[in-house]
C-alpha cells in the first residue's frame, strides 16, 4: 500500500501536499504583475508624450517656413522705390496667426550684418499653449534682402508695385 502523504491526498480531504499555490505566493505573483503593469504604463505614458513633442515640433517646422515665406513677401519694402538691396526697409511682423496653425502666433524681426548688406538674419519666435504654459521656439533664418519677384517684375517693366494692392 501507498503512503498518504508521500503520494497526495485520496481520501479528499486536504494534506500538506496538496497541489496550488499558497497565499504567500500568490501575494508575490501579484506583486510581478503590478509592477509590470505599472512600469508599462509609464513608458506608455512617456511615450505619448514624446509623440505629442514630436508633432509639434513637425508643426512648428511648418509653420516657421510658411512664416519666411511670407516675411520674404510682406514684410520687405522699397523705402526709396529702388530695387537696391541698401535701399531696401524690413517691417516687422508682430503676433501673426497662420491659418491650420490654431493657438500658435509668431513675429519676425531682421538684422542687418554690414559685412553682408545683401542678407537680413530673420529671427522668427512662435508662441503657444501647451498643458496651460506658455512655450517659445526661436528659429534664425537667412533671407536674401531684395523685393518679391512680383515687385521685381512690375519694377523692371516700369509699373509701380505699390499701386496694386498686396
Amino acid at each position: 500500500m501507498v503512503d498518504p502523504h508521500i503520494a497526495g491526498d485520496t481520501n479528499g480531504k486536504g494534506s500538506a501536499n496538496a497541489h496550488g499555490f499558497t497565499l504567500v505566493e500568490m501575494m508575490a505573483a501579484l506583486v510581478i504583475l503590478l509592477v509590470g503593469v505599472t512600469a508599462l504604463l509609464s513608458a506608455m505614458t512617456a511615450s505619448v508624450g514624446q509623440r505629442r513633442t514630436t508633432d509639434a515640433r513637425h508643426e512648428l517646422t511648418a509653420l516657421c517656413e510658411n512664416a519666411v515665406h511670407r516675411v520674404m513677401h510682406e514684410a520687405v519694402r522699397s523705402a526709396t522705390g529702388s530695387t537696391s538691396p541698401i535701399a531696401l526697409d524690413f517691417v516687422p511682423l508682430v503676433n501673426q496667426t497662420t491659418p491650420g496653425f490654431d493657438g500658435m502666433r509668431w513675429s519676425a524681426k531682421a538684422v542687418a550684418d554690414e559685412s553682408r548688406p545683401e542678407l537680413w538674419l530673420v529671427r522668427i519666435e512662435v508662441k503657444w499653449f501647451d498643458a496651460g504654459e506658455e512655450v517659445t521656439a526661436e528659429f534664425l533664418r537667412v533671407v536674401p534682402r531684395q523685393l518679391p519677384l512680383r515687385d521685381r517684375v512690375l519694377t523692371f517693366r516700369g509699373e509701380n508695385p505699390d499701386a496694386l494692392t498686396r
